[in-house]
């Protein structure tokens, strides 16, 4: 009788020659050749595509800060220019399609004019270039957070992208103070990188008010010694 439940027992276990089954109806080597429900073959494809795309993305990342960094170097030299008329050295440069449409820096005192902003001198030339109040697909590069003023004309411009180099933690408006330019309510917000040769831009402007300071001891000093000498005259 034993021999009998072994024998139907064995009539129904399936052939070892034609695989070995895990108790739920499945091969041993299907199951290898499936994780998560997907082929090897398959999750092997989705993992080289993830890969070859966080890789696309890592060159295209690498690609901008490169042309970030170029096209700030262009904006310290017009730094440089306000720096040679005893401005605050503050540059801009607009940019449109890989071309540099307009230049700008800061004019303030030069000028006798609140508004000779470096960014607003900018974006008259580039709308005289374009012959158009909106610079849709622009990129301005800036040396300095812009300040309210600015960051409103920046907004009002429609300018797609706000590259910084350095931040103004008393003044600024592109995220120090506040940041004008994201903000929700308006009709239009500007794409915001900031600290693109920060270092750079802050040695410039560090260099140039220490600078001041040291010629404003000086002349006080002066004035004190002659002062001094009328005084015992």
């Amino acid at each position: 009788m034993w021999n009998d439940r072994y024998a139907n027992h064995a009539a129904v276990r399936p052939n070892t020659l034609e695989g070995h089954f895990d108790g739920v109806g499945q091969k041993s080597g299907d199951r290898n050749q499936q994780a998560g429900g997907l082929p090897v073959s398959k999750i092997a494809t989705r993992i080289a595509r993830r890969q070859l795309r966080q890789k696309q993305e890592e060159e295209r990342a690498i690609g901008q800060r490169k042309a970030d960094e170029h096209y700030m170097r262009l904006a310290l030299q017009q730094a440089r220019r306000a720096q040679a008329l005893g401005e605050v050295p503050i540059g801009c440069v607009i940019v449109k399609e890989g071309q540099v449409i307009a230049r700008g820096y800061n004019r303030r005192n030069t000028d006798h004019n609140t508004l000779s902003h470096a960014e607003l001198n900018a974006i008259r030339k580039a709308s005289r270039k374009l012959q158009d109040w909106r610079l849709e697909g622009c990129t301005i590069y800036i040396t300095l957070e812009p300040c309210q003023m600015c960051s409103g004309a920046i907004v009002q411009s429609r300018i797609d992208r706000c590259v910084v180099g350095a931040m103004n933690p008393k003044a600024g408006c592109a995220g120090s103070v506040m940041n004008l330019l994201q903000v929700k309510g308006f009709n239009h917000q500007v794409d915001l990188t900031t600290g693109i040769l920060e270092e750079a831009c802050s040695q410039m402007l560090s260099e140039f008010f220490q600078k001041l300071r040291q010629e404003k001891q000086e002349k006080a000093a002066g004035n004190t010694e002659t002062s001094v000498s009328a005084d015992q005259s």
